[in-house]
């Protein structure tokens, strides 16, 4: 086989599939749901690659739906591990910043400190995201190049991360009534 056929048949495979695989993942992942594009990606990726060494496969579908359930389980327990952890007392020491965000509104007035611990509640990757687009404004398509991914995972990924923001900061705007309600 060569790169051709290859190329060809992930294209095929990526129309046919991707949408579906994505819903499919998505009900796998639960709470992780911010693992989907990566799953599938990842799953397209393992296909090219098995593709491009000769590999045939007989139905490529249950082989991409038996590659996003595999990466869709590891992502989860991976959420779910690091969601877990947790620190000793011993490990904390005296004015670290507050468990919550919530906790914290009555220690801070500054807001860029108030950002910092909302920026500290994301993922390094989710923080990565919030520098590029938001400190460093740059557009979908640099971020594209940068992470080496295309623009709709982007701009699914920006959109995950507003949403996630919103909801570490609604209680603290419900609680304080601010945010022009």
């Amino acid at each position: 086989m060569n790169k051709k056929y290859a190329d060809e048949q992930l294209e095929k495979a990526y129309d046919l599939y991707a949408k579906p695989l994505e819903r499919f993942c998505l009900s796998r992942l639960g709470e992780a749901y911010e693992s989907v594009n990566d799953c599938v990606q990842e799953a397209f990726y393992i296909y090219y690659k098995r593709l491009l060494d000769n590999e045939q496969f007989e139905n490529s579908r249950a082989f991409l739906y038996r590659t996003v359930s595999n990466l869709a389980l590891k992502a989860r327990d991976e959420y779910f591990k690091n969601a877990s952890r947790t620190k000793s007392i011993d490990d904390e020491s005296v004015g670290e910043i507050p468990v919550t965000i919530e906790d914290s509104i009555t220690d801070y007035t500054d807001y860029d400190k108030l950002k910092d611990l909302l920026i500290s509640r994301l993922s390094e990757s989710e923080q990565r995201l919030y520098q590029m687009k938001y400190v460093e404004d740059k557009s979908l398509a640099e971020i594209s190049k940068i992470l080496d991914i295309n623009e709709k995972a982007v701009a699914n990924r920006t959109h995950r991360l507003r949403l996630k923001i919103k909801r570490l900061i609604e209680p603290i705007l419900e609680e304080n009534e601010i945010g022009g309600s």
